[in-house]
């Protein structure tokens, strides 16, 4: 097990479902634009072979953004998680929807995020976490930073923190291995 306190240790046990925002955490954070409008984003294949290991171990993933794009509802088809939450200027809302979705509370809930938007679901969540380059003023108020810049493999950091902590990293491992 990773060396972690006892209290962010009883926080990551709680933890039922992974909430990742996605410009910032899962992307880098850089949009970009085509000539003809078409916008692209850059994601990392072990983020989301984290979200996968998270799944395949019984730990539902969501996605909150406050921005709406195509590209993030491919992805997050790619990787099956299918409460994605596109628009989201106030993500509160996204959680409370979240909360009545899944049957899931906030005090059983990851937050991972980048940016000022993300503190009022940060607060509110068992385990907040940000990407090593996120804003001070995020970085400064949650549980857990990761070494990994977003959108290049902080998610997969935080992904195997919580698989570790909750004792199902040996069987993920184990299915590798075999």
């Amino acid at each position: 097990m990773p060396e972690v306190s006892r209290e962010l240790a009883s926080k990551i046990m709680s933890v039922k479902l992974v909430v990742f925002d996605v410009d910032g955490v899962l992307t880098d954070g850089r949009i970009i634009f085509s000539n003809s409008g078409e916008e692209t984003k850059l994601f990392d294949v072990k983020d989301g072979h984290g979200i996968k290991l998270l799944m395949r171990s019984g730990i539902d993933v969501a996605i909150i953004t406050a921005r709406e794009s195509e590209v993030v509802r491919r992805r997050a088809k790619d990787l099956g998680i299918t409460h994605v939450f596109q628009g989201m200027k106030d993500k509160r809302m996204a959680l409370e929807e979240l909360v009545k979705t899944s049957g899931i509370t906030p005090a059983e809930m990851a937050y991972m995020g980048d940016d000022i938007i993300d503190l009022p679901v940060l607060k509110r969540v068992a385990f907040s976490a940000a990407v090593a380059d996120a804003v001070a003023e995020v970085r400064e108020r949650v549980d857990f930073v990761s070494k990994r810049p977003g959108g290049r493999g902080a998610a997969r950091e935080l992904a195997e923190l919580v698989l570790k902590v909750q004792g199902k990293w040996d069987e993920v491992m184990k299915a590798y291995l075999s």
